[in-house]
């Protein structure tokens, strides 16, 4: 993190300023300590501190192979309220979007943010989904003998033709799913800002993307299955598990996690 013009803030503001530094710090240690449950050479007893300094270290070691997984393993993107997701553990694979329904009667800001975050997220999920079902042909296979072409691309060492989509140690551990936009708002609204899009319409009706509302009335599900059906989820809802922190419920665990509820007053029986 950097901080511009540190040096005009008044006197006054400085405690705060340091305050604030601290609280940051501990999000972007906690924040490393839990991507790096899936980088085999980290420790994960050591501090979160010590996680913040492996990820920065290795995000310049020029013989890292693997120095971030990026958007790997995104799965759901969650357009609404943050209350909505708040106390959940989604493995950090959710993209998550705040739109406050209640504040937009003409659905013009929705309208805005699924315009950016569709193609976008979309499209980030559709690059991960090809570069792991077909890594040779639609990605770039492993990025070892890869040499950087003109500025342009990579090719493998210094013959053949430009490579595209993701190097196989960016999507080793990507499970290629379409990704799920779960969007608060009703069928009607949303349906109508999608088809009022064309590249929207293209991607929610050619099924690049799975599509589903939360009703901001009562909570229900609905499930868009095309040509302007949807479907109510039923059935009864799984209990998630409960941790009492998102390290207790990660620690020791690499591959990928369910939905939890954390929750400080619960205690992990051992």
């Amino acid at each position: 993190m950097d901080y511009f013009d540190v040096d005009l803030m008044p006197s006054s503001h400085i405690s705060d300023l340091i305050k604030l530094r601290g609280k940051v710090d501990e999000a972007r240690a906690r924040a490393a300590h839990e991507r790096t449950r899936r980088f085999e050479n980290f420790d994960q007893r050591r501090s979160i501190y010590a996680a913040l300094r492996h990820v920065k270290s290795r995000s310049v070691h020029l013989g890292e192979p693997r120095p971030e997984y990026g958007h790997c393993t995104n799965a759901v993107a969650v357009v609404g309220r943050r209350s909505t997701t708040q106390g959940l553990f989604l493995d950090r694979r959710s993209f998550l979007i705040s739109y406050d329904v209640t504040n937009d009667p003409e659905d013009r800001y929705l309208a805005a943010v699924l315009g950016a975050v569709i193609p976008v997220c979309g499209g980030i999920n559709l690059e991960y989904y090809f570069s792991t079902v077909d890594n040779e042909r639609y990605g770039c296979g492993t990025k070892l003998p890869h040499n950087i072409s003109g500025l342009l691309g990579v090719m493998n060492g210094y013959q053949g033709d430009l490579r595209t989509g993701l190097p196989l140690q960016t999507v080793e551990i990507h499970e290629p799913v379409r990704i799920l936009f779960v969007v608060e708002s009703t069928p009607d609204r949303l349906i109508k800002v999608v088809h009022a899009n064309p590249l929207l319409k293209e991607f929610v009706e050619n099924r690049w993307i799975r599509l589903s509302i939360i009703r901001p009335d009562d909570g229900a599900i609905q499930i868009y299955r095309g040509n302007g059906s949807w479907e109510d989820l039923i059935g009864d809802e799984e209990p998630l598990p409960i941790a009492s922190s998102s390290r207790d419920y990660y620690f020791g665990k690499r591959d990928h996690l369910p939905v939890a509820r954390i929750n400080a007053n619960h205690l992990m029986s051992a």
